[in-house]
């Protein structure tokens, strides 16, 4: 529309002299309308690369959207498979609580059996350390009866040995104990 008007007035850009405006007011009406247009031209430059960066943020919107509904489907598969496994197990567990082929497990018991085995080993345990200590002690008679025949002083030499493995008191365990 500027431009049909512009063309009307004269505005138009032509090397004739001849089609020049006469008078100076078609001129400067002349030059307004060929600002406007320069200023159109460059809105619509400015409009179209708008709308360019509106499509490819509406296309990266389009792709972030098809990938979360791929998502959203891989998860309702995952979830109806959790449900169907679920359903199984739970049908499973009645069958057993009921008197299926298999046998109900007695927690307890198997507890107090672990517990019976977890005990022996122990038992088994602090009986090699006795020897080991027993035999310790033999060592240590036999090495303090040779040092009195030769003459050394037994208990001046045994002072201080074994200090820094003395074993806690009593009372320290029974406030761990506690806590």
């Amino acid at each position: 529309m500027l431009a049909e008007e512009l063309l009307r007035t004269g505005g138009g850009t032509t090397t004739d002299t001849s089609q020049k405006p006469s008078s100076g007011r078609e001129r400067v009406q002349s030059e307004a309308l060929r600002q406007e247009l320069e200023g159109a031209k460059r809105q619509i430059g400015a409009l179209k690369s708008e709308k360019s960066q509106i499509e490819a943020e509406a296309n990266n919107q389009r792709n972030l959207s098809v990938k979360l509904e791929s998502d959203l489907k891989s998860l309702s598969e995952a979830y109806n498979s959790i449900e169907q496994a679920n359903y199984r197990l739970d049908a499973e567990v009645k069958a057993l609580r009921q008197g299926g082929s298999v046998p109900y497990p007695d927690v307890e018991t198997i507890k107090a059996q672990a517990k019976e085995e977890a005990e022996k080993d122990s038992e088994a345990e602090l009986n090699d350390l006795l020897v080991c200590l027993g035999q310790e002690q033999t060592k240590v008679e036999k090495l303090s009866t040779r040092l009195t025949e030769l003459g050394k002083d037994v208990d001046t030499l045994l002072q201080g040995i074994g200090d820094d493995t003395a074993i806690p008191d009593d009372d320290d365990e029974d406030e761990d104990d506690e806590e």
